[in-house]
């Protein structure tokens, strides 16, 4: 005699996407496989989509990456940046370029059309595997919270029998070489013992990150250079050139935006 499984783990959720047929589909498809399940809204587009995110919020989010007016990407910078609880995500869409960013915004799982449900299936077992895990969304937040109460100020650098002290305000901007992060100064190139995702949090409000690689301290950037159909590049006060990535090139000009 089998042992029962677990019982199912029901959750809330809502639909995003902007074609009719494809949220109807899906929407079909989950009603199927998760009965238990509770879809609370549905939105054709990001304004709708927003709004739906600041009144009720759910447990997962399936969001189509391209719909009006600049699709998922930038819903979501929007509710980040308005302070709003982001839910579980799963990302739905037919071209798989979007797949590594959609990953950093920590996608529970990635869809690709046209839906298959047995694919479908095993996005559904990841959900509900995720909402018994630890709150990922929820640690980070309280991490930014507390960082953001005190940044900072200085980090040291043991060499031999000295103690190198450095501000990172005098950082220029830090890059990635062979998983070792360095600190680029006007006293040189120093290796930092953190993580670069971990930098990006603790310096949201000082630093950019323009690449997966790099993470810019906009009081050092001096030109931005950004050619048509081609990725960016970032030249700094000490005169290095570093690419920016086409998936950060709006962050990058909505910040400098905001600067002037």
């Amino acid at each position: 005699m089998s042992t029962p499984g677990p019982l199912p783990q029901t959750f809330r959720y809502a639909v995003v996407e902007d074609e009719p047929l494809a949220r109807r589909a899906l929407e079909k498809i989950l009603a199927s496989l998760s009965p238990d399940a509770e879809q609370v809204w549905d939105a054709a587009d990001g304004d709708e989509a927003f709004q739906h995110l600041a009144q009720d919020t759910v447990d997962v989010l399936f969001l189509d990456v391209e719909f009006p007016p600049a699709g998922a990407f930038q819903v979501l910078e929007r509710a980040r940046d308005a302070g709003l609880h982001l839910p579980k995500i799963v990302f739905v869409t037919g071209h798989d370029e979007h797949a590594v960013r959609a990953f950093e915004w920590a996608a529970c799982d990635y869809l690709l059309k046209p839906l298959s449900p047995k694919r479908v299936e095993e996005t559904l077992e990841r959900v509900r595997a995720s909402l018994t895990s630890p709150d990922l969304g929820a640690m980070l937040s309280a991490v930014k919270t507390l960082t953001q109460e005190k940044q900072p100020e200085r980090f040291i650098v043991p060499i031999r029998d000295r103690i190198l002290i450095f501000r990172w305000s005098e950082v220029m901007y830090l890059h990635t070489e062979f998983r070792q992060v360095f600190a680029h100064t006007s006293r040189g190139k120093i290796p930092v013992d953190h993580a670069m995702d971990e930098l990006e949090l603790i310096f949201r409000d000082r630093f950019l990150r323009i690449h997966r690689s790099s993470l810019i301290n906009l009081d050092y950037l001096v030109e931005v250079r950004n050619p048509p159909a081609l990725a960016g590049q970032a030249v700094m006060q000490d005169g290095s050139v570093l690419n920016v990535s086409r998936a950060r090139m709006d962050d990058l000009l909505n910040r400098l935006a905001r600067m002037g």
